[in-house]
């Protein structure tokens, strides 16, 4: 026969656990996004300025998304649709004001 303490002790264990899981999986598909992100826009990038616009945007989104106000996710999402590509430094410089005045930063 089992305890009533012995019973919640066991549940306790058991919603832990899957708490764990739960977030483990999270972080499993927040790793493989970010990666994702890394991926597509390194692969054309034309400049280490443009790349370092790139990762920081990848590591807002992905990694602190849920951290984001909408105009901070907008810049970044802007970014890393017109920054891969960029290869002169007026250009990187131009398309990063573009996207602060797009998310208001």
């Amino acid at each position: 026969m089992v305890k009533n303490g012995s019973w919640n002790s066991t549940l306790r264990t058991a919603i832990g656990l899957l708490g764990l899981l739960t977030a483990h999986a999270a972080l499993a598909d927040d790793q493989s996004s970010y990666d994702d992100c890394m991926l597509a826009g390194l692969r054309d990038a034309r400049s280490e300025v443009a790349s370092n616009y790139i990762q920081r945007s990848c590591y807002a989104l992905y990694r602190n998304g849920e951290l984001l106000l909408p105009r901070e996710r907008a810049y970044h999402e802007c970014i890393l649709q017109n920054m891969p590509g960029a290869r002169e430094p007026s250009a990187i410089s131009r398309i990063a004001q573009i996207c602060s005045r797009r998310g208001q930063m």
